[in-house]
């Protein structure tokens, strides 16, 4: 590890307490730059035109409508780079047109260089005011931000602050980890440790049920069923807070405790297709190995991916394998040796035991201790 670590760049969210008045400016802004996006839109698909040359317009645009005038310069341009952006991806990828935005599809706009200040726990906004900002956690005392990113959701409104910082690694450890994903437990490490799965999806399907009955109920186009929609909005939202809540608690006392983490190369996307897909997908695995890779780079952790075929049907004792040695799901019993153990701790030893030729700190199926 290096003794100068590199400059990293970060993203942090935020709430906003917004009062009235800002409230009605940032919605102004929003349209603003929705009514924008889908007037470039509209140019390019006749004309033959650039970024550059609607760039150019921008001021004459101003000219002729005093309301863009509301908006800081920099976020009108930024929407002429989202434009521009969308048209890139759609030439590249051949499929995803851009379309036009309604009012629900458009709740966004960025302050890409400058134009805001986070100053205390107010956030100093161009064209809005300085608005107070819930600060959840302090930045790092010499991020230097980037960006600033205000969205609407069905919480209210928040920022995300995107940051430059020097990471402070972690005191060095020497232990190391293998960690199983399942369904059943959420995880087991090669100690035994064990991370129950809270089915979080799964415990809320009463309340989206009844919530999703209410909205059937309502006529379409109704102030009720607009409502309504809100509510079950609110409980998806809740859903995706929680699961995130539990992910970023788990990877970071993971993180906090191994110098290195074993982990399979799940292909996830391919597992979802299963019959098991709605469990796999209330688990997020690959936001959690998403989690566990950038906090340990941040902390000066390391992150191996080993190949995940066989670790369920490899003994840990003798290596032999054999899919008649997984009897159950959760029970493991090794047809040669006679070696029996848990299922999912019997495939984290094999996890980090495939990861050993690295680690020269680690010998035979060594158990380290969360």
């Amino acid at each position: 590890m290096s003794a100068f670590p590199r400059p990293m760049i970060k993203a942090s969210r935020f709430k906003l307490e917004p009062n009235r008045q800002q409230k009605y400016a940032l919605a102004r802004t929003l349209d603003v730059c929705r009514e924008l996006y889908n007037d470039c839109l509209y140019q390019r698909k006749l004309h033959r035109t650039t970024r550059f040359e609607q760039s150019a317009q921008l001021t004459e645009l101003k000219a002729a409508f005093p309301v863009y005038k509301n908006v800081y310069s920099q976020v009108l341009q930024q929407v002429l780079d989202r434009v521009d952006k969308s048209f890139k991806n759609f030439f590249r990828s051949g499929f995803g047109f851009p379309r036009f935005k309604g009012p629900h599809r458009f709740d966004s706009f960025t302050y890409p260089q400058s134009g805001f200040c986070l100053a205390g726990k107010q956030l100093s906004l161009s064209k809005i005011g300085n608005v107070k900002v819930r600060l959840s956690r302090e930045l790092p005392a010499d991020a230097v931000v980037k960006t600033c990113t205000l969205k609407r959701t069905v919480s209210g409104w928040f920022a995300t602050l995107v940051f430059e910082y020097t990471p402070r690694p972690l005191p060095a450890s020497d232990l190391a980890v293998g960690i199983d994903v399942g369904v059943t437990p959420f995880a087991t490490f090669s100690d035994g440790t064990r991370i129950q799965n809270p089915r979080i999806y799964q415990n809320a399907q009463a309340e989206l049920r009844r919530a999703q009955r209410k909205v059937s109920r309502r006529k379409k186009g109704s102030n009720r069923r607009r409502k309504t929609v809100v509510q079950l909005q609110k409980i998806h939202a809740r859903i995706v807070s929680k699961r995130a809540d539990f992910l970023h608690e788990h990877s970071t006392a993971v993180v906090r405790k191994y110098g290195t983490i074993v982990v399979e190369a799940l292909n996830v996307a391919g597992m979802s297709r299963s019959t098991l897909a709605q469990q796999i997908l209330d688990c997020s695995w690959s936001e959690f190995f998403r989690m566990l890779k950038y906090k340990a780079a941040e902390a000066g952790r390391r992150v191996e991916e080993i190949d995940p075929r066989y670790t369920s049907q490899q003994c840990s004792q003798c290596g032999f394998v054999s899919k008649d040695n997984r009897k159950t799901q959760a029970d493991f019993a090794c047809t040669s040796c006679g070696h029996t153990d848990n299922a999912d701790h019997n495939a984290a030893v094999n996890i980090l035991a495939r990861n050993e030729p690295l680690d020269a700190n680690v010998s035979g199926v060594t158990l380290c201790v969360v």
